[in-house]
């Protein structure tokens, strides 16, 4: 699952990127990256999985 987000994730990237979008569209994909990647740290952290 967390290979399909990060997928989609990079997919708005590149296309963010061909389109030349303004510099706010990359704060908002940089914004749910932090916000998917602390999740999933955290996630682990509380099934007993250490890093």
């Amino acid at each position: 699952m967390d290979t399909l987000i990060f997928g989609g994730l990079l997919v708005v990237v590149v296309g963010i990127w061909r389109r030349g979008v303004g510099v706010g569209a990359w704060w908002v994909v940089f914004v749910a990256t932090c916000f998917l990647l602390a999740h999933h740290i955290t996630s682990g952290l509380g099934l007993g999985l250490s890093y």
